[in-house]
């Protein structure tokens, strides 16, 4: 049989151009064996640069017998390889998902520019996969199933196989891989039916085979389908981002002015951006019913994961509680002034500089008996430079829009026991520097927006 002939040949040389540089994900599988042989008999004529790479979760006690495995096909092949080891760490959404998540992070990794990233997913694949988000609820978005090609990382990661049906992978290790000697291996976590996957194959499939024989096929149809539906959902999104959207707030009146589904919509469209999980369903819809519905004046907060969406007057803030970082305990910390000082998570870095010009920043005098900076505890109160009176910090942050979950986390600057600065809000106008010295300068960076 000619390297090219067959419906696995088709497939690559249809779907892979001519003198790429192709990197499969090897398991050491059946699947994942036979791509690699596949394409290891068509790199000459097709000029493809091919290596593999295999990575070992530390799942199995057999983990490094599959190593040597592999090498061993590998190097029969003549194909170049590399094991990566990760570590699993077992999250919310299971074991199969924190597995998954650490292969692709050391897959990525593994790229270079302009590489493929290939796996050997087929159709019978796209079919439990859909299957899957159906039954977990999924809308278009999860039931467009495995994507075809699409960017990843400083390559692309393409699925050459998707269209070519189980049944091909099968006779073509029977018919030429058996007959060479080549062996593969054979995952248990596959056959357990505890797994989602497995137990939809094992269970599930051959039912639907049975009674429906192109089963596998309309699945991938309905997979393109919903794709082109979520493409379009996201051109949508994206139009309302264009105008509704700016840095991290929403404006609430126009987007109030949408129907639910086009509000829904956006906000997913917008965690995914971030590369956010995207809220489970039902507290999306009590989330954005209650961000747009409450009275004015009220605070609501749709809260997921380290994720956050709240409402302060005109506007909805999307919060990332994970970044930049927990925020710090501590409630005074000692400042020379000498150096940057991380104040931690949401509260960021302080920093002087010289003043380009006189009579601005903080009197060097001030700055040299050292600073302490602490965070608000009640009743603090400043006469900033310019004004006539003694402002409560509550008056100055609700009369400049400082949002409210942010303002226990604004550094506040004493020197000894008088306020000296709110940040680089406000300057306290005792502590400025005279009309003749070139005072220095607050910089507060790294910090979560506080309009």
């Amino acid at each position: 049989m000619r390297p090219d002939s067959g419906p696995i040949g088709q497939a690559l040389v249809q779907g892979l151009p001519a003198g790429a540089a192709l990197c499969v994900a090897f398991s050491g599988g059946r699947d994942s064996t036979v791509l690699l042989h596949a394409l290891a008999r068509l790199r000459g004529a097709r000029g493809f640069e091919l290596r593999a790479a295999h990575v070992n979760h530390g799942l199995q006690a057999s983990a490094r017998d599959w190593e040597l495995h592999v090498a061993a096909v590998a190097t029969r092949l003549e194909v170049p390889y590399s094991i990566l080891g990760v570590t699993v760490r077992n999250g919310d959404r299971g074991l199969e998902a924190a597995a998954r998540a650490a292969r692709y992070d050391a897959l990525r990794d593994e790229l270079r520019p302009g590489d493929r990233l290939l796996t050997a997913h087929h159709a019978d694949d796209q079919l439990e996969t859909v299957l899957l988000h159906l039954f977990r609820g999924s809308g278009v978005t999860g039931l467009r199933g495995i994507p075809r090609d699409v960017p990843f990382g400083p390559g692309r990661l393409c699925r050459p196989l998707l269209d070519v049906p189980a049944e091909a992978l099968r006779a073509y290790a029977s018919d030429i891989l058996e007959p060479q000697g080549i062996s593969w291996l054979t995952d248990p976590m596959n056959a357990d039916p505890a797994y989602d996957r497995a137990y939809l194959r094992r269970e599930v499939v051959p039912v639907l085979r049975r009674r429906f024989p192109g089963v596998a096929s309309a699945g991938g149809r309905s997979a393109v389908l919903a794709a082109e539906a979520a493409e379009l959902l996201d051109d949508l999104a994206r139009a309302d981002a264009e105008i509704l959207l700016s840095g991290n707030r929403l404006a609430l009146e126009p987007l109030r002015a949408q129907s639910p589904a086009r509000q829904r919509n956006l906000v997913r469209y917008l965690a995914r951006e971030r590369g956010w999980a995207v809220p489970p369903e039902r507290r999306l819809r009590e989330g954005v019913a209650q961000l747009l519905g409450s009275a004015a004046g009220k605070q609501p907060v749709l809260r997921w994961g380290r994720h956050e969406i709240r409402r302060f007057r005109q506007h909805l803030y999307l919060l990332d509680a994970g970044a930049p970082g927990e925020v710090a305990d501590a409630t005074s910390l000692d400042w020379s002034g000498g150096e940057t000082l991380l104040l931690g998570g949401q509260r960021g870095a302080l920093s002087l500089s010289l003043s380009p010009k006189a009579g601005a920043g903080l009197a060097p005098e001030i700055v040299a008996g050292g600073l302490q900076v602490m965070f608000r505890r009640g009743g603090e109160r400043v006469r900033a430079e310019g004004d006539r009176h003694h402002r409560t910090l509550k008056y100055l942050f609700q009369a400049h829009g400082i949002v409210p979950w942010m303002r226990s986390h604004v550094p506040l600057i004493f020197a000894g026991d008088n306020l000296a600065a709110v940040a680089d809000l406000w300057m306290a106008d005792w502590a400025g520097a005279g009309p003749s010295v070139r005072g220095l300068e607050i910089d507060w960076s790294l910090h979560a927006p506080i309009q």
